[in-house]
């Protein structure tokens, strides 16, 4: 296992793991011991608790590194292959563009702007490398995370306002299958992917949960009050299903 440090520019870093893994580390203050989970994107993810070190993380990694691989193997054997990208500029989400921008550094670095997330990585280091991969995957979502905290629960707050829902609180998830949920104490769970979408399908994903906060299954009443809202709630429903949650 190797312990070379790539910054990832966030609170978290990441960490070579047999030359041909990455593995995020991150510290949380909320952890009361350490965990591991293997995302459907690949991505190996250590949460430690905060008063320990890195290394602590990595540790726990190795004794589980059957499991991590076993894991991985599962993953890429049903996966579709993750998108190409070459230097400069690369679409990548709606709202912001990928330069990839080889330097003279160490450590690969991922930095989140208006419009643009940059990943300067050393010069030399294969387009194709598992830690450079990695590093695209985690900014992938991290981009979308900005977006959605800049954009989903103010949009949320002002159709809530103006079709009279009364909501809780807004939580915003990085969820595989699901673009959104309601709660039975009116919290509204929205998928940071929802940021690919078109606005009017966020709008009817959005209204699809508030209604859910009166109606609680998908009966004939739930299916009658979106209708009224949207004027075509069954059209917008099947529109939806052509979209799929692309991980990068």
């Amino acid at each position: 296992m190797s312990s070379g440090i790539i910054s990832a520019g966030f609170m978290e870093k990441a960490f070579s793991f047999y030359g041909s893994e990455t593995i995020i580390i991150r510290k949380s203050m909320r952890a009361k011991r350490i965990s591991i989970r293997v995302s459907q994107e690949g991505e190996v993810r250590v949460v430690v608790p905060y008063a320990l070190s890195y290394h602590k993380g990595l540790a726990f990694a190795e004794q589980k590194k059957e499991w991590i691989f076993r894991t991985l193997q599962k993953i890429r054997e049903t996966k579709p292959p993750m998108r190409s990208f070459k230097t400069g500029n690369n679409s990548f989400t709606i709202h912001h563009r990928l330069l990839l921008r080889p330097g003279n550094v160490q450590e690969i670095h991922g930095k989140i702007q208006p419009h643009v997330t940059t990943i300067t990585f050393p010069t030399g280091l294969s387009l194709h490398s598992p830690q450079l991969k990695a590093m695209i995957s985690h900014v992938y979502v991290e981009t979308l995370r900005v977006e959605a905290k800049q954009y989903l629960p103010l949009r949320v707050r002002q159709l809530a306002a103006l079709y009279g829902y009364i909501i809780n609180k807004v939580f915003l998830k990085n969820m595989k299958t699901r673009w959104g949920s309601c709660s039975v104490s009116r919290n509204i769970n929205l998928n940071i992917h929802l940021m690919q979408l078109p606005n009017h399908l966020i709008d009817y994903v959005i209204l699809h949960e508030l209604v859910h906060t009166v109606h609680k299954n998908h009966g004939p009443g739930f299916w009658r009050e979106l209708d009224k809202i949207t004027g075509k709630a069954r059209l917008l429903d099947k529109e939806l299903k052509k979209y799929h949650i692309r991980t990068n």
